[in-house]
C-alpha cells in the first residue's frame, strides 16, 4: 500500500540484498576506531571551531569512496524513485549517516550535548573523520531546513544497512505533519495521548500526527516527503547504527503527475520559506534547547 501521499512517508520492506548491506557496512566499520575518534575536551576548547561546514561534502565523503553499485543501479530502485519525483529525478545528496554510540562519547561532551535539538557531533570528531555525519539524536525536524526559499520538491531515501531495534535508534516519524507544509524548526509539537501529537505550523493551521518508529531489517527503504517530520532518539546499543541517507530532487520541468506532486496538493500553509531554523547562532551553536523526542 502507498502511504506517501496521505501519511507522508514510504515503507519498502527487504528491497536491498541484505547481505550487501552489511558488506557496506563492515566496509564502513573497518575504517576507524571509534576508541580514538574524538578531540580531547582541551584540543576542542583551544581551537573551538564554527560548527558549519563539518559535514561529508564532496572530496571528503566515505560513501564516494565504496561501493554503492547495488543501490543506484538497482532497477527497482530507480522505479520506486521515479514513481515518487517524475522521470527527471536527481540526486542532490548522499552520505552515510551514524546514530552513535553513548558508550564512546566522552563525559565531558555529554555534558555538552545536554538538552541540545541537534546532537551533530561533527564538530567534536577529528577532522580526518567527517566523512560520516554523526549523530546522538535529533528532535523532530523536516528536511527542507537544509534548503531556505526552496520549493518542497525534495525527497529522502534512507536505507538501514543493519537490523534496526527500539535499542538502534530508529527514526521517529510523525505521520501526516507533511500536510502542514513546511515551518520554522523547532516546531510547535504538544503530545495529546501516547504516541499522538497535535503539530501545528507557522500559519495557525493544524494537524493530529501518530508518532512511526521506523524499524526493520538491513536492506530495508524507507522515504518521506521533505517536509514529514521526523527524528531520533541517543543510540542505546554498543554498536552504532549506520544507515545510507539520500536527498533527491524533482525536477521542475517533469510534467508528470508524481506522488511529490500530490502531497503537495493536499498540503496547507506554505511550501517554502526564506528562514527556516532559529536555533543557532551565525557560527551555527545552540541558542535554544529543550529537546522534545527524548522525553517520549
Amino acid at each position: 500500500m502507498n502511504t506517501f501521499i496521505s501519511h507522508g512517508y514510504q515503507t519498502c520492506e527487504n528491497f536491498f540484498d541484505e547481505d550487501q548491506c552489511k558488506l557496506l557496512l563492515n566496509n564502513v566499520l573497518k575504517t576507524r576506531d571509534f576508541t580514538n575518534l574524538f578531540l580531547s575536551e582541551k584540543e576542542f576548547k583551544k581551537n573551538e571551531e564554527d560548527h558549519r561546514g563539518v559535514n561529508p561534502r564532496p572530496g571528503r565523503n566515505l560513501l564516494e569512496k565504496l561501493d554503492t553499485s547495488f543501490i543506484f543501479l538497482n532497477e527497482d530502485f530507480n522505479l520506486e524513485m521515479t514513481k515518487a519525483l517524475g522521470d527527471r529525478w536527481r540526486v542532490l545528496d548522499y552520505k552515510l549517516v551514524m546514530g552513535f554510540p553513548k558508550k564512546y562519547i566522552p563525559k565531558w561532551l555529554s555534558a555538552e550535548l545536554k538538552d541540545r535539538l541537534v546532537s551533530n557531533l561533527g564538530a567534536y570528531v577529528r577532522p580526518e573523520y567527517r566523512d560520516i555525519t554523526y549523530f546522538q539524536g535529533i528532535d523532530f525536524h523536516q528536511d527542507i531546513i537544509q534548503f531556505p526559499d526552496r520549493e518542497s520538491d525534495i525527497i529522502t531515501a534512507y536505507i538501514y544497512l543493519d537490523k534496526v531495534d527500539e535499542n538502534s535508534s530508529p527514526l521517529h516519524l510523525l505521520s501526516h505533519s507533511h500536510k502542514l507544509g513546511t515551518s520554522v524548526f523547532p516546531h510547535n509539537l504538544k503530545e495529546i495521548e501516547r504516541n499522538k501529537y497535535l503539530y501545528k505550523n507557522d500559519f495557525n493551521d493544524q494537524q493530529n500526527c501518530d508518532l512511526i518508529k521506523l524499524m526493520g531489517e538491513g536492506g530495508t527503504l524507507y522515504y518521506w516527503h521533505c517536509n514529514t517530520l521526523h527524528g531520533t532518539q541517543p543510540q542505546i546499543d554498543d554498536k552504532p547504527r549506520v544507515s545510507v541517507r539520500i536527498l533527491i530532487e524533482k525536477n521542475s520541468k517533469t510534467k508528470s503527475d508524481c506522488l511529490v506532486d500530490g502531497a503537495n496538493k493536499i498540503s496547507k500553509g506554505s511550501l517554502a520559506l526564506n528562514i527556516t531554523r532559529r536555533d543557532l547562532d551565525s557560527s551555527s551553536k545552540a541558542v535554544i534547547f529543550g529537546n522534545k523526542i527524548n522525553t517520549i
